[in-house]
């Protein structure tokens, strides 16, 4: 994935195969960086990177199967 990419808001949903649905509790404005994440009340702090390349695909694919 390049560094070039829109900016991520907080409240953006992602979803983890261990963890479920969460959402960003910071905004993403670059790849390189550590954002907050809550999943079940429980806050993490996750590489930009693994939440734009793997927990934003996931809900996305996701919300894809939820609408057929």
């Amino acid at each position: 994935m390049s560094d070039s990419f829109k900016v991520i808001p907080p409240t953006t949903t992602v979803y983890c195969q261990e963890r479920g649905e969460g959402w960003t509790l910071t905004g993403i404005t670059s790849i390189n960086e550590r954002t907050s994440v809550m999943f079940d009340g429980t806050r993490y702090t996750l590489d930009a990177k693994e939440v734009i390349e793997v927990l934003l695909p996931n809900a996305l694919a996701r919300a894809q199967q939820n609408q057929i």
